[in-house]
Formats: structure tokens, C-alpha cells, sequence
């Protein structure tokens, strides 16, 4: 367990060194300021405008962008290791290869809380700072509860984009790959909700908010948080075991 905690370290400080995070965290911190600026001072000039709207606001803004820079991240902690020569120095390691991969998704993991939570910091910082401390409809809590429901659908695209990364070892193809999935195919999708095979799809099987919003626009008829999780667990279990078979079968030239 101890050499499991220290592969994450390495692969943590790794994606570190390579300033792609902390690069995020800046522009989170760049954009949260200029969108506060534009709101206080062009939108809201003369009406006082709730801190804890702007929060809610800006999360809603980087969701998306979240998204996609943890399925670049998710690719891109495999890809490099190749591109960069690292990977039989990572393999010579006692590691096995099934931990030196499972350390890299828990990176992944890490990396995605991280941005959430410095992203929920930065806008009330910068909240507080432009705007009124007056009530709003939104509260700290909900907004936190609306990411949690974010988790598995953006989970579910890192590990796609991964195993894309450990099939092919390239930066663009598993970048790709999910973002394709995700935008043409899984919103394609909707016009099969007829269909009833249409359950089984991963597609409406992310979003668990519904179940916990007093059941309204449930994804399909007789929906249910077990079926739902239930899927979502075969999928990913699916995609990370035929990610491990592959990373553990095939050679490092």
C-alpha cells in the first residue's frame, strides 16, 4: 500500500512538473476574475447581484471545460509515458503493471477533485469580493451537490479516454475518441429513447440527479438509481478491465 501511495505521489508531482494543471488552475482563476468584472461593473452595475449566484454561475460556465481537460488529462498520463521513453523505466519498477495503471487513474481522480474544489474556492473568494451578500436561491450546499451528480459522467469519459490511450498511444485519437462519444453519438442518442434497448446504453445511465429531485424527467420509463448505478458499474468495469488486459499483454519496444 505504501508503494501504491508513492507511484500517485510520482505521477501526481509528474503531471505537476509538466504545468499543464497548475496552467488550469490559472485560467479558472483568469476567467472567474474577467467574467466577475464583466458581470459587476457592465451586467449588474447598478443592481446588487447575490455572491453565491456568481458561484453557482461560474461552476455551471467551467463544467464542460472541466470535462474535457480531465478526459486530456486522463489521455495524456499514458500517452507521455511513451512519447517521453519513460515507460519501460516505469515498468522495471516491483510495481506490477495492473498497479503502475490503477495509480495512474487515481491521479486522475485526485486531479479532477482538486480542480472542483479549487474552482468552488476561487469563485467565492472572488464572489465575495465583487459581489452583494444578500440571499440567493442557490446555496453553497446545492452547488456542491450538482458537482457530486457531475462525477460519474465525467469519470466515465476520463476512463474512456485512458483505455483509448492504452489502445492506440496516441495523444489524439484518445482525445478524440470520448469527445466524439460524447458530443454526436451519446446526444444521437436521445431520438432511440423509444427503443427498448435504449436502458442498456451508458448514455442515460449517467446523470443520477433525477433520482434524488423527487424522481422528475427520469432519463427512461421505470428508471431507477439501482439500475442506473448498476449499469454505470458494468461499463466502467468493462472499460478498465480491457484496459488493464491490453496494458499488461502488450510489449514496451
Amino acid at each position: 500500500m505504501r508503494y501504491f501511495v508513492s507511484l500517485v505521489q510520482n505521477e501526481w508531482m509528474k503531471a505537476n512538473s509538466k504545468r499543464q494543471v497548475p496552467y488550469f488552475y490559472a485560467f479558472i482563476a483568469v476567467i472567474t476574475l474577467i467574467v466577475a468584472a464583466a458581470m459587476r461593473f457592465f451586467i449588474f452595475k447598478s443592481d446588487p447581484y447575490p455572491y453565491m449566484a456568481f458561484v453557482s454561475d461560474v461552476n455551471f460556465l467551467f463544467s464542460s471545460l472541466i470535462g474535457i481537460f480531465i478526459m486530456v488529462v486522463a489521455a495524456q498520463i499514458v500517452t507521455d509515458e511513451y512519447r517521453d521513453g519513460t515507460i519501460k523505466q516505469l515498468l522495471i519498477r516491483p510495481a506490477s503493471r495492473t498497479t503502475v495503471l490503477t495509480s495512474k487513474m487515481v491521479t486522475v481522480v485526485l486531479i479532477l477533485l482538486s480542480v472542483y474544489v479549487f474552482t468552488v474556492i476561487c469563485s467565492v473568494v472572488i464572489g465575495m469580493i465583487f459581489f452583494s451578500f444578500m440571499s440567493a436561491d442557490v446555496t453553497l450546499a446545492s452547488i456542491l451537490k450538482d458537482i457530486v451528480f457531475r462525477i460519474p459522467d465525467v469519470m466515465f469519459y476520463a476512463l474512456l479516454a485512458m483505455t483509448a490511450a492504452v489502445l492506440t498511444r496516441s495523444l489524439g485519437l484518445a482525445i478524440t475518441v470520448p469527445i466524439v462519444i460524447k458530443s454526436v453519438v451519446g446526444a444521437g442518442m436521445i431520438f432511440f429513447s423509444g427503443k427498448p434497448w435504449y436502458k442498456y446504453l451508458i448514455f442515460p445511465n449517467l446523470n443520477w440527479q433525477p433520482y434524488f429531485n423527487g424522481g422528475d424527467n427520469l432519463p427512461f420509463k421505470e428508471a431507477s438509481i439501482g439500475f442506473s448505478v448498476t449499469i454505470y458499474a458494468v461499463y466502467m468495469i468493462v472499460l478498465l478491465g480491457l484496459s488493464l488486459i491490453i496494458f499488461n499483454k502488450r510489449d514496451v519496444q
